[in-house]
């Protein structure tokens, strides 16, 4: 055989041999670079049943306005995945409801955040007086992913129970007993047991904060689990990929932590003892000296005010990319003219919403959001077809890669 012609049949039967052996093996996968970064709190988690309708929580309930343009979108996500969804009834503010709500002394709130924050407090009413233990809160313009309730959910769920379970013996547990999953039966909830938090942040514009602060686990308790559902590095939002690379986290690789500086309220849930602090001893109406808005009150009690929260990060929940309810309502009264621009060239009926009802734009840090022209349809046969590809198979039907995170202005 000519040599040349001997040569590049070896490199050819090397190459098939290195494609078998790489094809069998499988891709290297999140839980290979997670162990082989060295994280001492990477927990394997094997698959785990399908959380409930209501994610493990005694209810989901969205905060949205009667008149919301959101509410189709929202509700046909939901029905998508499977999730129920409860929308109390919300009153329809007034001025003078406003001014009664702001402080007398060195107020900062603005009308439409005075608003957003009144409807959360009504959130909070509708729970207490419900008799339920706990609840997840979302905002009307928010997303997530297709695997939330079937893979997300169960995974980062089974985390919080073992930081719980490991916060009440007092101590960490050694690695290999992190091998255990603690189940809902031992740690007295799914959630673990509400009376052992008060809030939960799976849904937020970033738990950020510097490397200097993660270097101690005693003092920020942490688990990591394998999440091969979350959007490669290159696809998530530019920040939120700086600040993982960062603290050291590997791709593919969900941490649930103590929070330590969490903004924004797009998911979260709470438990009785929390709601009840919130409504009655910290954000039943705007402090004295004036705040900005419900979520930086929120930051502050979990920072500041002793309120045992704990942060999945990424996050599960994030809203799209559209003006919020907050920037409409300024804008109406003349407080926003970002929004107002955004208003004048928006299709009716409303900012962001399109004449259908859809909300534009994406989530970042969602692969594949259940929100969107996508999966946009009032056909019943249509639905259920999505309720079992999409919501319980897990086949993404629209472009993971539409967006380039990494050109987004904000979180």
């Amino acid at each position: 055989m000519d040599p040349r012609r001997r040569r590049f049949v070896m490199i050819a039967v090397v190459t098939l041999v290195l494609f078998i052996l790489y094809t069998w093996t499988g891709h290297p996968s999140s839980v290979s670079s997670a162990v082989q970064a060295g994280l001492d709190y990477f927990m394997h988690v094997p698959d785990l049943p399908a959380a409930n309708s209501t994610l493990g929580f005694g209810a989901i309930v969205a905060v949205s306005q009667l008149t919301s343009t959101r509410r189709n979108s929202l509700l046909l996500a939901a029905n998508i995945t499977e999730l129920d969804v409860t929308i109390p009834d919300q009153p329809v503010w007034t001025d003078a409801d406003v001014e009664k709500f702001k402080t007398k002394n060195g107020s900062l709130i603005t009308r439409g955040s005075a608003m957003a924050w009144m409807g959360h407090l009504n959130v909070l009413r509708w729970f207490l007086d419900s008799g339920l233990e706990t609840m997840l809160v979302m905002e009307d313009d928010v997303d997530w992913d297709i695997h939330l309730r079937t893979s997300q959910v169960p995974k980062v769920a089974a985390a919080m129970r073992t930081l719980l379970t490991e916060q009440r013996l007092g101590q960490p547990s050694p690695q290999s007993s992190r091998e255990k999953i603690v189940t809902p039966d031992q740690a007295q909830g799914y959630w673990g047991n509400p009376n052992d938090w008060d809030i939960l942040y799976l849904g937020h514009c970033g738990d950020m904060f510097k490397f200097s602060q993660w270097t101690n686990e005693t003092e920020i308790p942490r688990v990591a689990v394998s999440d091969p559902t979350l959007p490669s590095p290159e696809y998530m939002h530019i920040l939120t990929r700086r600040f993982l690379a960062e603290i050291g986290i590997p791709i593919k690789t969900r941490v649930v932590h103590k929070s330590i500086s969490p903004l924004c309220t797009f998911g979260f849930a709470l438990s009785r003892m929390g709601a009840q602090r919130l409504l009655h001893d910290v954000a039943g109406s705007e402090p004295e000296g004036g705040s900005q808005a419900y979520d930086v009150r929120i930051l502050e009690a979990c920072r500041d005010l002793s309120f045992r929260c704990w942060s999945a990060n990424p996050e599960l929940f994030h809203h799209q990319d559209a003006p919020s309810e907050i920037a409409i309502v300024n804008a109406k009264k003349g407080k926003d003219h970002t929004a107002h621009e955004h208003s004048s060239k928006a299709s009716p009926p409303g900012i962001g919403v399109d004449s259908e009802g859809r909300l534009q734009g994406a989530a970042p840090n969602i692969a594949c959001g259940t929100r969107g022209a996508s999966f946009w349809t009032q056909d019943p046969e249509t639905i259920e077809y999505l309720r079992e590809v999409v919501g319980r198979q897990g086949h993404c039907l629209r472009d993971q890669h539409a967006e380039d995170m990494s050109v987004w202005p904000h979180l």
